[in-house]
């Protein structure tokens, strides 16, 4: 077995390997494995066999720096859409003891406690006050 590993590890040597944005193409290919389950589409078989293709070709590519500036280039959608399941999923938590709002400057998402009425709020991004409404 530590010859198998031996044998691995100086194949992979001077690859890429794995990021988000494999994990993420992995994970884009597992739900099209469960809608093709139900589905059996041709063409979704076809995307599933790209996907791994371009999966592979990543995790065994010699060229870093491009490899790298595509997950650069990946980042930031990855941080939004994982921003936004966060901050939902905080809604959800927070839901008997908080109300979130939007700042009516910058937009920013605000935390406040739940108490009915008028409120003078303050955002913490940039600073200034609004009036805000939580009706239940």
């Amino acid at each position: 077995m530590n010859g198998f590993l031996y044998r691995l590890s100086q194949f992979m040597q001077g690859r890429y390997g794995m990021d988000k944005l494999n994990n993420a193409i992995f994970v884009l290919w597992l739900i099209l494995a469960f809608v093709n389950i139900f589905a059996h589409k041709w063409y979704i078989s076809l995307i599933m066999l790209l996907l791994i293709a371009l999966y592979a070709f990543r995790f065994l590519s010699r060229n870093i720096t491009m490899r790298s500036y595509e997950n650069r280039k990946f980042m930031p959608i990855y941080d939004a859409v994982t921003g936004f399941f966060k901050l939902e999923y905080k809604k959800i938590k927070d839901i008997k003891t908080h109300r979130y709002i939007k700042c009516t400057h910058c937009k920013a998402q605000l935390r406040v406690p739940k108490r009915k009425g008028r409120h003078t709020v303050r955002c913490p991004k940039c600073g200034k006050t609004f009036e805000a409404k939580i009706r239940y």
